[in-house]
Order: C-alpha cells, then sequence, then structure tokens
C-alpha cells in the first residue's frame, strides 16, 4: 500500500517504507570486527556439527559466500559483529550495534518494525535473519536475545540472496540465531533503566540425550518500557525455541521457531518547522496525536528448518526452508499541511497542523526454500570450491490502509505548541475511506553458480552468476487497478583478492542487484529496479593486533520509481561515492579498540519529475559518520572487572530529496562498567553520558525529525547455570 500517488518524490513516506512509494579474542568476552577472530560455535550456520562452544582462530563469516571463507580472501567489504561484542557495550537494539559498522545507517527503534529504513552507503538495505529476507521486518525487530552475530555484507548481494520482492541493491543485515550446543548451560538476567525500561531474558541450552544427538535451546525476552517521548509505552516480546538433531559424523537437522510481537503508539516524528527551522519551538518529546490513541501492533509466527550433510571431505550440501505469517495494524493520527503530508511546515499560521485519522492493517504469509551443493577440490596449484544452487520464495500480502478524508475539515487544526487533539475514530472499511488496498503476490526464483579459487595461496578469485526472475502480480480490487513485473535477468558477481604479504591484501570485486517495487502503480508495466557497484580497497591482519579494512566503492542504482504526475515510472538513477574503513586494535590482552569512518557522496542523478532535484543529495545520509570504541579487561586482584566507553559522531543530513531541511551534526559519548565471572554478571552502562541535544532525520512521509535519545542510566544482572 501506498500513498505514491500523492508522494512529491520518490523518498520514503507514510506509514511504511515499503508500503510505499518508494580478533585475536580477549577471553570469551571480546571480539574483533571486521575479518579479526572471534569465539564462534560449531553449531553456528558455518558447520554441520553441533558440539560445545569453541574458541577460534577463524575469521570467516558465510554470509558473504555460503562457503566458510576466511574474511581476508572474500573480495568485499564484510564487517561481523559477534556476540561478545555486542555485550561488552550493552547495546539494546540491533539499530544501537550497526553502529559498529562504517557507512550504516540503521533504522531508529522508534519506528514502527514495518518500517525497514536502515541504509548501508546511502542506500536502502535489508535485515535477513539466517540468511533468509525478512519481509516488512515484522514483530520485535531490534531483539538481541537470539543473535549469535550479526554479519554486514556492503553493497548488491543479488547472486546467493533472493526473497521477498526481490534481492539486495544496497546492502545485507544479516542476523545469525544462536543454536544448540552439546553442553548444559543457561543464563538468567534482567535489565532495568531509564524510562522505566524493564527487560528479563532467559538462554536456555539443554542436551536431551547423553549422546549429544538431541539438543534444545530457547531464548527470549520481555520488554516494557516508557520514553522520553510523551504518551510512548512498549511493549514487546521474542521467544526463540531450536532444536537440532545430529549423527555427529556430518548431517545436522536445525528446526528453529520463532513467535514474536511489538506493540507502541505509533511515533510520526516532529516537523522541520518548530525543531530545525524557525523561530517556533515545539517540546522534543511531543508525541503528535491523542494519549489515548490504540497501539499499532506487529506479530511474526514462523517456522525454520535446515539440513546440513558432509558427504566426505569434498562434497556437501545444505537446504533450508522458512514458512511464516506476519500481521500489522498501525494506527495513527497524522498531522500534515494540506495535502503536503510530510507537514514540515504548518498549515495555518505560525504553528497549526491538519490531522488524518489513519488505520492500516496487513498479513502476509510465507514460503522460502533454498539449497545448494559445495564441492571442494584442487587442481594443480589451485585449491577451489564450486557452489551450486536455487531458491524460491513467495510471499501473499494482503491488507488496506484507510483514512477519514473528512477529518481534514471536521477534525480541524490542531495547533502544536498547545495541542488540543480530537479523539481518535477508526476510519470506516469503505470505499470513500480507502487510500490504497492491495492483493499482492510476490514471487522470486534463482539458481545460482559460484567458484572460488585460490592460485598459489596469495590469489583468491571469486566469480558467480545467478539467473533470477522476479514477479510481482498487484491488485487493487477497490479502485480495480493492476499491475505485474515479470523479469528475468542474469546477474554478475566477480572479484579478487592479492596477498601482497602475509598481513596486507589488495581487493575488488563487482556485482549487481535486482529488486522489484511493491504497491508502486506505474504507467504502464512496472519495471524493477537494479542496482550495481564497483568497490575496492585493502584488508590488513598485523601481528601486534592491529586488523581491518580501507575500501573505496560507487554505487548506481536505476529504474527508481519517480511519480510524475498520475501513477510512477522507472526511470530515477542515483548514485553513491565514497570511501569507508573499518579497524580494531588489541594491543595488549587488555585492550580493545574498535574505530571505523565513512564519507558518502549520495545524490539524485536523474529525477525527471519535473522538480528539478537531479543534483540534489539523497535524504536520510548524513555524508561523514563514525564511531570509536575503546575497552580494558583488569586481571589479578581486579580480574572479572571491565571497563570501556565510545562515541559516535554523524555530520548534517538532508530531511527531504529537495533539499530543503537539514539537521545538524552531533556526537554522543556512551560509558560501561561490568563484572563477570562464571557464576554471574553484572554492569552499568550510561548512553548519551553528556546529554547531547540533537535531532536526526526520521524516515515517515517524505521526511520528518525526530529527537535524539536524551542520556540514559542501564543496569544488568546475570546469573549463569552450568
Amino acid at each position: 500500500m501506498s500513498f505514491v500517488h500523492w508522494a512529491p518524490s520518490s523518498a520514503a513516506l507514510p506509514l511504511r517504507s515499503r508500503v510505499c512509494a518508494s580478533a585475536s579474542v580477549v577471553g570469551l568476552s571480546l571480539a574483533l570486527v571486521t575479518g579479526t577472530a572471534f569465539a564462534q560455535s560449531a553449531a553456528s550456520t558455518d558447520q554441520t556439527k553441533v558440539e560445545k562452544v569453541i574458541v577460534t582462530g577463524k575469521k570467516s563469516a558465510k554470509s558473504a559466500t555460503k562457503t566458510d571463507t576466511p574474511l581476508k580472501e572474500i573480495p568485499q567489504s564484510v564487517q561481523v559483529i559477534p556476540g561478545s561484542l555486542i555485550k561488552d557495550q550493552n547495546n539494546l537494539t540491533v539499530a544501537e550495534t550497526l553502529r559498529n559498522v562504517s557507512g550504516v545507517q540503521p533504522t531508529s527503534p522508534l519506528q514502527t518494525p514495518a518500517y525497514d529504513s536502515t541504509n548501508i552507503r546511502g542506500f536502502a538495505a535489508e535485515q535477513w535473519l539466517d540468511g533468509i529476507a525478512s519481509f516488512y521486518n515484522a514483530g520485535d525487530r531490534d531483539s538481541l536475545v537470539n543473535a549469535e552475530r550479526i554479519e554486514i555484507l556492503k553493497g548488491p548481494n543479488a547472486i546467493l540472496y533472493g526473497g521477498g520482492s526481490g534481492a539486495p541493491l544496497g546492502g545485507v543485515v544479516n542476523v545469525v540465531s544462536k543454536l544448540p550446543t552439546a553442553t548444559m548451560a543457561a543464563e538468567i538476567g534482567a535489565r532495568i533503566g531509564s524510562f522505566e525500561y524493564v527487560q528479563p531474558y532467559v538462554d536456555v541450552n539443554l542436551p536431551l540425550t547423553s549422546d549429544g544427538t538431541v539438543l534444545f535451546r530457547l531464548t527470549g525476552d520481555y520488554t516494557s518500557a516508557g520514553s522520553f517521548i510523551d504518551v510512548i509505552d512498549t511493549d514487546r516480546y521474542s521467544l526463540n525455541p531450536t532444536l537440532a538433531f545430529t549423527d555427529n559424523a556430518g548431517t545436522t537437522l536445525i528446526v528453529q521457531g520463532r513467535i514474536s510481537d511489538w506493540r507502541q503508539q505509533e511515533y510520526q516524528g516532529l516537523p522541520a518547522t518548530g525543531t530545525i527551522l524557525g523561530p517556533l519551538r515545539l517540546d522534543r518529546d511531543l508525541f503528535v496525536g491523542p494519549s489515548d490513541i490504540p497501539k499499532s501492533e506487529s506479530w511474526i509466527h514462523s517456522l525454520t528448518a535446515k539440513l546440513d550433510h558432509q558427504f566426505d571431505d569434498a562434497w556437501s550440501a545444505s537446504v533450508q526452508a522458512r514458512f511464516g505469517q506476519t500481521k500489522f495494524e498501525e494506527v495513527a493520527q497524522n498531522y500534515t499541511a494540506g495535502f503536503d503530508f510530510a507537514g514540515n511546515v504548518p498549515a495555518f499560521g505560525p504553528s497549526s497542523w491538519n490531522v488524518l485519522n489513519l488505520d492500516l492493517f496487513q498479513t502476509q504469509d510465507e514460503v522460502s526454500v533454498n539449497g545448494n551443493v559445495a564441492a571442494k577440490f584442487e587442481v594443480g596449484d589451485t585449491r577451489n570450491t564450486l557452489l551450486i544452487g536455487a531458491d524460491y520464495t513467495k510471499i501473499s500480502d494482503n491488507g488496506v490502509m484507510l483514512g477519514d478524508f473528512n477529518d481534514l475539515f471536521l477534525l480541524g487544526l490542531v495547533d502544536l505548541t498547545n495541542p488540543v487533539y480530537p479523539a481518535y475514530v477508526k476510519p470506516a472499511y469503505i470505499l470513500a475511506n480507502t487510500i490504497v488496498d492491495g492483493d499482492n503476490t510476490y514471487t522470486t526464483k534463482g539458481a545460482f553458480v559460484q567458484i572460488q579459487s585460490t592460485v598459489w595461496e596469495r590469489v583468491h578469485f571469486l566469480g558467480g552468476l545467478r539467473l533470477t526472475n522476479l514477479e510481482i502480480d498487484s491488485v487493487s480490487p477497490a479502485f480495480a487497478l493492476s499491475s505485474k513485473t515479470d523479469t528475468t535477468k542474469v546477474l554478475p558477481r566477480i572479484g579478487a583478492v592479492v596477498d601482497l604479504t602475509p598481513e596486507i591484501s589488495l581487493f575488488a570485486d563487482y556485482s549487481e542487484g535486482l529488486k522489484g517495487n511493491p504497491f508502486v502503480f506505474y504507467l504502464g508495466a512496472p519495471k524493477p529496479e537494479r542496482s550495481d557497484q564497483t568497490e575496492a580497497g585493502i584488508k590488513f591482519d598485523f601481528g601486534f593486533g592491529l586488523s581491518g579494512s580501507v575500501a573505496v566503492f560507487e554505487i548506481n542504482r536505476t529504474g527508481v520509481p519517480v511519480f510524475t504526475g498520475l501513477a510512477s515510472e522507472a526511470v530515477g538513477e542515483q548514485r553513491s561515492r565514497g570511501y569507508d574503513a573499518d579497524l580494531t586494535w588489541q594491543p595488549a590482552a587488555n585492550w580493545f579498540v574498535l574505530a571505523n569512518y565513512a564519507h558518502i557522496d549520495a545524490e539524485l542523478t536523474n529525477d525527471v519529475s519535473g522538480a528539478g532535484l537531479a543534483g540534489n543529495q539523497l535524504n536520510i545520509v548524513p555524508p561523514d559518520s563514525g564511531r570509536l570504541w575503546v575497552s580494558y579487561k583488569f586481571d589479578e586482584a581486579l580480574s572479572g572487572w571491565s571497563i570501556g566507553a565510545g562515541l559516535y559522531a554523524a555530520s548534517d543530513a538532508f530531511l527531504d530529496s529537495a533539499n530543503v531541511y537539514k539537521t545538524d551534526g552531533y556526537v554522543t559519548f556512551d560509558a560501561r562498567i561490568g563484572y563477570d565471572t562464571e557464576k554471574y554478571s553484572a554492569s552499568v552502562s550510561v548512553k548519551n553520558l553528556t546529554d547531547e541535544k540533537y535531532f536526526v532525520p526520521f524516515n515517515y512521509y517524505g521526511g520528518r525529525v525526530a529527537p535524539g535519545d536524551p542520556i540514559a542510566l542501564y543496569a544488568t544482572l546475570a546469573v549463569k547455570l552450568q
């Protein structure tokens, strides 16, 4: 569903960003990002056996190649955030965790789970779960209780990944789940903090047979929290039971369940006027809408099964399937300025806006299946890995967005400096109130082949092709509209890494992506978007503990939908250029340093809307951003204690594609102190230590603002059982 027919540009729009137009290891607690070693379970998706957790010097990320390939040999920017680093920083959400990777602007936790507005290198990316698309990212999107690690792939990744409405254009955030191990253990804890934040959690690992052939693990958390934003009250939970069956000889079947729910009043941000613009000043904690407005809700129930089999030292196979159902209902009393739905300027006088009651509800049914066969072999001075696979995803998506258009006149105006809101009344389900409805089906089919070759142990080639077919059948029963996308393309990926020395490697790569745009009505036959990335850089891993990567890149997007008066045309073009760097340094066993920086020049290169926007900077994306984190683990008399502190900085960023409104840059500081033993752990952390007052772009309608989180204190206590 979409307000595409009213959108001023192809930027993100109303109640849904997709429903719119569009290390060396420091013990077991510290691990390094970007090609550094990390604690890794042999029961992870990288392995075919399920056994106890081990500490390994392996520096790999399976998301990039679907093979167990060292990061140093992958010709692509890939970063890994292990669970130990998440714990070390006491991160509360996936969004907060993603700041550890350069060039990533995560989705705001204030936004409903339906919004999937994470950007990587300036373009929209997608959050996946265990290598399968999370369409609309339903339920408790930000829960970390079941995250073993998070792997970030920058740029198009179409060769190995397809699902939802196509293959990723801007990048992938792949959350890798915790899996059972053969050692009985449990951790039960709770986190409390500012704004009535309460989060009990549990992680229980239980072998069900003495020989370790049947294993069970259950993770879950429940969060109840207020907010520094008036009215907002959040209840969310995630429950993740997992069974693993293994013969301990090369065959493993893993069955994962997921039940997740999120409920909160819909936050729609604040207008530019009164926050970053003009003499008027609105309350930065303002919630627009009546205090008794019903909560919005998002939930998901899914079942995932994965079968891995190792035939011999050379041949292996893997098959994975997911069946899921999601549901949304989003409720808002939206402020507007007449038919300027972004509402960044008042509709009347210095401080009055129109209000409009909205209601959106949807259900989705998902079936995803993917499989591959891998062969390892040597020819002469080369060692090779051949991967052949296929995938299929079908999602049925049905729903409607309702708005009481009479509210624009009957409800009148609300002065946001002294607001008195009319009562929220759910719009009746009648044609006159239907903004857009949809009975839509997205089908993605693909087959791929990939070859990896290492020559003389110094040159590492990667090449692949994907034959992909994308179908989108979109029907609007209320308006008797329909459109269909049926596109078949061959998408390439090629790259190489050259080891100049054992410590330094150069890499370069080229890749493409293809993706459709749900709920966009086109003039003529709809067309999918395409993207391509050219990237080159250096990877390094020195003996004195310094490792990381630096890359330059260019990503081009074509076929971006642009509203041209009656409907959209796939004529928009965008480009992102820049460079980014991720590094970690462990000068001694006690110290750990993480740093990243990105410079991104993302612009609209072809608008064709008549608005003269070509050459403008893309909204939401700060040109410069970076992260620094330093931690220290004490030993001897203070063994078990650790401290850490860091900063995150971002430059100014435009709210809108017209480049009229811009937020200022900001810097925030965090700090943590913790105590960890075999039996229990405790920590206290402070977010935004200096209580920096700032605003960030908020991806709602054409782009609004949201206040940054104020200073907040959190304490965590956990008991470990073995």
